[in-house]
């Protein structure tokens, strides 16, 4: 290339600068457009073709997979003895609290005497109906009898058994004996009616005999007309007779119906007692049940095994109203996962099967290995998050033993509570894509404004 040429002067002022001839650049021009050309086209081929990981990041937090245990009193009442602080480790079944029976068991005992009673008069109904000599006392009974209020309503009816029995026998016994008076009487009448008519058949031979005397002028008709009048009158106190017996028989159907409806309204007497007590003792069973499990829940026992928190309650004799949390159990032993929340702008994304990135927030980033997990599930709809008011969908992600092993490598310990941030892996997407997506995303909006 030419360099300039200076002219100079004694007058630094006059000196003058001829500029070089001009020279043909074009070759390096077209250097310059190669170079930007293979860088640009380079690049964008490059943003085109490379595959990056899409992801929905979101914050979770640590905990077991069926949740906390919420212990809570159905009826409520007054604490009566605390057993347990937060922080205790406690096994499934094991006493918690001590909740005051007093009333309870109080109801619980008078329902016991109402039942016993009403199964003594049961036994008492079922032996009239199978008009039994004794009344069988159930076992279940049998086996309360050492109670004085028990033993005296199965001594009341054993003597309501013996009297009523004693009246239907008596009132029985009578009609039968009334029975068996108007029989004698109906024989007795039958047979002055038979005597009277062999009286009858006499008297009426021996006034034909005196009618043919008297044809053949042998004797006067005075004496058959005795005979006559005297079989007439025998014929008269014969069907006299006849109708007593009659009526002795009517009557003694009319006794005989009488033991009948005697012995017909005892039973369904009987019978609608029975009906009704047992229907009463299904009533006590199923109240004595209610009460008895009304007496066990006096006992707060824990629903698993696991260590106390969140204990609501503190002061012996504190009254606790219907349902309310008394305090919680975290279980131990099983499976932790980790609940994330998901951006309602992510949810289109995120689906169960899904592998997630775990990352712990409590242990040292630099010492920490990332967990490999896979999502669980996905609530069906959004929820709210009460502390922030924001919406968010909640992901249940499952971390894997083989990968919490990596931390217990490192005398790392996962605890329920922990916090974690979680990046569901969601897809892939080239570079250009990311460039170009919140572009495309803005102009297709802007086109359907008005």
């Amino acid at each position: 290339m030419s360099q300039a040429l200076t002219l100079t002067s004694p007058n630094p002022a006059k000196n003058l600068t001829i500029p070089p001839a001009p020279t043909d650049d074009r070759a390096l021009r077209w250097f310059g457009f190669i170079v930007l050309i293979v860088a640009f086209g380079g690049f964008g081929g490059w943003a085109a073709t490379a595959r990056i990981d899409s992801a929905a990041v979101a914050p979770g937090l640590v905990t077991v997979e069926s949740y906390r245990k919420t212990v809570q009193h159905l009826e409520g009442g007054i604490v009566r003895e605390i057993l347990v602080r937060d922080g205790d480790t406690v096994k499934e079944d094991d006493v918690l609290l001590q909740m005051d029976g007093t009333q309870a068991s109080a109801q619980l005992g008078i329902a016991k005497v109402q039942y016993f009673a009403a199964q003594a008069l049961e036994s008492r109904l079922l032996a009239e109906r199978n008009q039994a000599e004794t009344i069988a006392i159930p076992a279940e009974l049998k086996a309360e009898e050492s109670d004085p209020r028990v033993r005296e309503a199965i001594q009341a009816e054993q003597q309501t058994f013996i009297t009523r029995r004693t009246t239907l026998k008596g009132e029985t016994t009578l009609l039968r004996q009334r029975i068996d008076q108007l029989q004698e009487q109906a024989r007795g009448l039958d047979a002055l009616a038979k005597s009277k008519q062999e009286r009858i058949t006499s008297y009426t031979n021996e006034a034909n005999d005196f009618r043919q005397l008297a044809k053949q002028g042998f004797s006067d008709k005075l004496r058959q007309r005795e005979l006559e009048r005297a079989a007439s009158e025998l014929e008269g106190e014969r069907a006299q007779h006849l109708s007593d017996v009659s009526r002795a028989k009517l009557q003694i159907g009319e006794a005989e119906l009488q033991i009948l409806q005697l012995q017909k309204r005892f039973q369904s007497d009987v019978a609608e007692q029975l009906r009704e007590v047992q229907t009463k003792l299904f009533d006590l069973r199923e109240r004595m049940r209610a009460l008895q499990d009304t007496v066990a829940r006096t006992t707060v026992r824990a629903p698993a095994s696991g260590t106390v928190v969140s204990m609501a309650v503190h002061t012996v004799g504190a009254v606790l109203s219907p349902g309310t949390p008394i305090l919680e159990i975290v279980p131990q032993g099983e499976q932790l996962v980790v609940e994330a929340h998901v951006q309602v702008t992510d949810i289109d994304k995120v689906l169960p099967g899904l592998k997630a990135d775990v990352r712990f927030s409590a242990f040292h980033s630099r010492t920490t290995p990332v967990l490999e997990g896979r999502v669980l599930n996905v609530s069906a709809d959004r929820l709210v998050d009460r502390a922030t008011n924001m919406p968010y969908y909640l992901a249940r992600i499952q971390v894997p033993d083989t990968e919490l092993q990596k931390l217990k490598e490192r005398g790392l310990e996962l605890l329920p509570g922990m916090p974690a941030e979680v990046i569901i892996k969601t897809g892939e997407r080239t570079f250009l894509q990311y460039l170009l997506q919140p572009a495309l995303d803005s102009a297709a909006r802007s086109f359907r404004e008005k």
